[in-house]
């Protein structure tokens, strides 16, 4: 599903009015009447404070307590100042006389008097505000939050930015009614846990405008993702589903290949073989007896193959995943730079592969096209030549940045990770949550994505897949426990339940 920044979503909103010829009035009369139906249908008949601005977002409120009036609930309106041109002033106009209209100036106890009320509809600013905001809002938007009662947000919570989702303050909605297309902002820094659950209206817009032009930034949805999974036919064998030969793990840190490789196994692929330094092929063994022990590559970490032991290693071989827990030996490095000097493999990079990319220039020149690099924060800000937190600032942008200077596919991690293209599209992936902020969940996902490239998935929808199951997989898992004390390997074992939730979808 398409994202847009705010600027885009005027566009469209131009472009529908202006050339398409929608009237004004039925965008906004759509609007309010979805908004009424979503909290008809989401809370029990009761009392509701509709809180509106003057402009266009507050029409959309002052249809929405039309229509609830006209369903039986009691509707109160409570505002700042009253809209004085446009669609907006019609509506007020148009309200009937039994819903009683309220200043905010005329309200002693603002939070004691909304906590009154059953629902709270935010109608207050829409995505045109300025930040910050200027009083009376940023007091109007605290009492709401204080007032601990269901809050529902016409297109996009009040205070938060649509481009980059922050702001301060910010209304908490439970649920977020959003119109035409989510807004980046919604997915980003602090959207999620603003917009609560997000239902998206297309209402009256032409679907041409709603589909637009690439580059996209996106996120991906269930359905979405159903369509990315690789086939399974009845008649295949392990040959079909494919190999992948992870390159992982040394003396100080076995568990890297342990989870990349458990990673790989729960994919989906036919055959999954190890290349990694001695003493680590008997753990994995021991653990996975489907695994391939391959060739041992050195005694206590990564060190280079002779060239016809590496193309027997990846001849046959349909993905390579290399770097996890490998280390920044010289040895590694000139094992890496002979592993990416292969020709023909689909690659995942991850880790310590990607460290080692920062520091030498010569194995960008290695990479191509189809490549998957996996940063986390950091990594991407060695990768870029800046600071963590500087990636976490303007993580959209981080992530465009990467894959333009490698001309790779991305896997932004963090809360919300992103993938993006060279050509500059980015997605968004919605799934996952604090179980996997431990060391070992970029292992199993490194694993994961390889183990979809080499059953034929394409790098941009391996990744986007990738990310949406393992992080699908962990939100399985919350449903039963607390994410404080989750296992990654609890999540590698979950991940056949959870491509079967997306087989579903």
């Amino acid at each position: 599903m398409r994202l847009v920044t705010a600027a885009q979503m005027r566009e469209i909103d131009r472009q529908a009015i202006e050339e398409y010829g929608v009237p004004a009035a039925e965008l906004m009369e759509a609007a309010g009447r979805t908004i009424a139906v979503d909290i008809a249908e989401s809370f029990e008949r009761g009392t509701v404070a509709v809180l509106a601005g003057k402009g266009n977002n507050g029409g959309d409120g002052f249809v929405a307590a039309r229509y609830l009036h006209r369903a039986g609930w009691k509707v109160v309106v409570i505002y700042h100042e009253m809209p004085n041109r446009g669609e907006a002033f019609r509506c007020w106009g148009a309200l009937p006389d039994e819903i009683q209209r309220i200043p905010w100036s005329s309200i002693p106890a603002p939070a004691g008097l909304l906590s009154e009320f059953d629902v709270l509809l935010d109608a207050l600013l829409g995505t045109g505000s300025a930040l910050p905001l200027r009083e009376p809002y940023p007091a109007i938007i605290a009492a709401m939050n204080a007032a601990r009662v269901p809050i529902v947000s016409a297109d996009i919570p009040s205070g938060l930015d649509p481009d980059t989702g922050e702001g301060d303050p910010v209304v908490k909605a439970a649920r977020t009614i959003t119109f035409g297309l989510p807004k980046v902002g919604m997915m980003s820094g602090q959207g999620p846990v603003y917009c609560g659950r997000i239902r998206v209206e297309a209402l009256a817009f032409p679907a041409d405008l709603l589909e637009g032009a690439p580059p996209f930034l996106t996120t991906l949805t269930p359905t979405e993702a159903r369509a990315l999974l690789p086939a399974r036919p009845r008649e295949g064998h392990k040959g079909v589903f494919g190999r992948v030969v992870v390159a992982a793990g040394s003396e100080h840190t076995p568990g890297a290949a342990i989870l990349a490789v458990h990673g790989a196994l729960r994919s989906g692929c036919g055959l999954v073989e190890l290349l990694a330094p001695a003493p680590i092929r008997p753990l994995v063994i021991t653990s996975m007896p489907e695994v391939i022990a391959g060739t041992p590559c050195g005694t206590s970490h990564l060190e280079p193959l002779p060239k016809e032991m590496v193309d027997a290693r990846l001849l046959h071989a349909d993905a390579l995943v290399l770097g996890p827990g490998i280390g920044m030996a010289p040895e590694t490095l000139e094992s890496v730079r002979s592993l990416l000097s292969y020709p023909d493999c689909p690659r995942v990079l991850d880790a310590d592969a990607l460290n080692l990319l920062a520091a030498d220039d010569g194995l960008q020149r290695l990479l191509r096209p189809g490549d998957i690099l996996t940063p986390h924060p950091g990594e991407a800000g060695r990768l870029l030549g800046t600071a963590g937190w500087e990636v976490q600032e303007d993580r959209w942008k981080s992530a465009r940045a990467l894959a333009r200077k490698y001309g790779c596919i991305v896997v932004l991690k963090g809360a919300g990770t992103l993938v993006a293209d060279p050509d500059g599209n980015v997605c968004h992936i919605g799934s996952g949550n604090t179980g996997l902020a431990r060391g070992g969940a970029g292992d199993v996902l490194a694993g994961l994505i390889g183990g979809l490239l080499a059953q034929g998935c394409a790098p941009w929808d391996a990744a986007r897949l990738a990310v949406f199951a393992h992080g699908l997989a962990a939100d399985q898992l919350v449903r039963e426990q607390s994410s404080r004390g989750m296992r990654i390997l609890d999540v590698a074992e979950q991940l056949p339940l959870a491509f079967r939730e997306i087989e579903r979808a």
